[in-house]
């Protein structure tokens, strides 16, 4: 059913729209998760360095084809609060013709230079092997991954975020089951954690789409919708294209963190793969307060009804803030057990450092949602100029952190890197906000 984000009162339907969106990402992030807990409980300290190493050249790809997508669903938003059913159809079948080839093309080309960027990389030499096979296997599926998350996008333009969360559980459990499998008896290491995140991720998406042509009559695309029209085309890639990149800048800036956490051995690239696991899963909680404001937005732009954007941003900011209070006291207070969880109690050198880089960050995480707030409510508005630029200024701050921590630096320092570009990006958001998009809504 879908969710009209234009009427009532702004609190309750940012409640109800992020609630489903918050636990569907955190079903996500068990993915990951449970690779991290599996690699490092069966194969070792190596396999699990050498599935950490490569999370950030796969969050870089990954989030330049989910930006585009995400840009695209923005569209689809805007069209749906104004009511212009036709319309949204045409960009709708337009979403997955340009998000099919940007997959495609984004595959292809990081296959085809995936052993030069590891060397790059300044990957180590013996976690190598297991790292090129699980990158390669989680690319190779990478349209999958888009195509699900494409789906789940347009849902909630729609209003609609419960329906992509029932499917992230049942993948997430089958992912457990065949990650158990995969590893296990059929003993296929790295790969086999990535062949059942990819086969998990796949049958999600084909079950989201026959849900969504079964229950979603307003999505049915007729043979005249499927047409290329380029001056429609332009306008989605211009909104589009920005997101994309900005990922690509923000993830760039995390692989230059990569390389030189992999110049400080194996015992950090664990510690910082656990400890980004377990970052991530509290962050994308409050990440989805940014997607339901992409879609709130959108919807409420769409209809013209700035005051209702206005209210929804300062409230779903007070919102955050308790959330992020609570992960704080979890994070502050069971940061060592939890980096007890990825590996056995004999790594106690990997999971004292997982504990402190747990204890910086959840100081920030208030930081972290506050800035997926604005730049998302932003983007909803059809501003995706101003998201790339905080991009930038992210990744030129984590950049310029790590061209001084590689040849100085230690992991103790490495804990602030991320929360000192929070920070920064933040700063500049609060500026843009108050002093120029607030003042326009009026």
């Amino acid at each position: 059913m879908t969710n009209d984000l234009t009427s009532g009162k702004p609190l309750p339907a940012i409640i109800r729209m992020s609630l489903p969106i918050m636990a569907g990402n955190l079903f996500q992030q068990f993915y990951g998760m449970t690779d991290t807990i599996i690699v490092g409980r069966f194969l070792g300290r190596n396999a699990l360095a050498a599935v950490g190493s490569t999370s950030s050249l796969y969050n870089m790809i990954l989030w330049f084809a989910n930006g585009v997508a995400g840009g695209f669903a923005i569209i689809l938003a805007q069209k749906f609060g104004a009511k212009r059913y036709r319309e949204l159809r045409q960009r709708l079948a337009l979403s997955i013709m340009l998000s099919a080839a940007t997959s495609l093309l984004v595959t292809l080309f990081s296959l085809l230079f995936i052993r030069q960027t590891l060397h790059l990389m300044n990957t180590p030499a013996e976690i190598y092997p297991d790292a090129e096979r699980y990158i390669v296997t989680v690319l190779a599926g990478l349209t999958a991954t888009v195509a699900y998350n494409m789906a789940a996008s347009v849902l909630r333009a729609l209003g609609d975020s419960q329906t992509p969360l029932f499917f992230l559980i049942f993948s997430s459990v089958l992912n457990i089951g065949l990650d158990l499998l995969f590893i296990g008896p059929l003993g296929w290491g790295t790969a086999g954690a990535a062949r059942a995140t990819v086969l998990a991720q796949t049958i999600s998406v084909l079950l989201c789409v026959l849900y969504m042509r079964k229950r979603y009559p307003i999505l049915h695309l007729k043979k005249s919708d499927w047409t290329f029209v380029p001056g429609d085309a332009a306008q989605m890639l211009k909104l589009g294209l920005p997101l994309g990149f900005m990922g690509v800048l923000t993830a760039s800036g995390i692989i230059i963190l990569q390389v030189a956490i992999n110049s400080f051995g194996a015992a950090s690239v664990a510690a910082y793969a656990a400890a980004n696991k377990v970052e991530t899963l509290f962050t994308f909680p409050l990440g989805a307060y940014g997607m339901t404001m992409s879609s709130f937005c959108g919807q409420n732009f769409g209809a013209k009804k700035y005051d209702n954007i206005r209210k929804g941003i300062r409230q779903c900011i007070l919102l955050m803030c308790c959330n992020a209070l609570v992960f704080m006291v979890v994070l502050e207070t069971a940061g060592d057990m939890i980096a007890g969880f990825f590996l056995s109690s004999a790594d106690a050198e990997v999971i004292s450092l997982t504990a402190e880089y747990l204890h910086v960050i959840a100081l920030f995480l208030p930081v972290f949602g506050f800035i997926m707030i604005l730049r998302s409510s932003i983007q909803g508005m059809g501003n995706a100029v101003v998201s790339t630029l905080n991009g930038i200024l992210e990744s030129v701050v984590r950049v310029l952190w790590t061209m001084w921590l590689i040849p100085y630096g230690s992991f103790h320092q490495l804990c602030y890197v991320n929360p000192t570009a929070w920070i920064m990006a933040a700063l500049m958001m609060l500026g843009v906000y108050e002093f120029r998009i607030r003042r326009s809504l009026r």
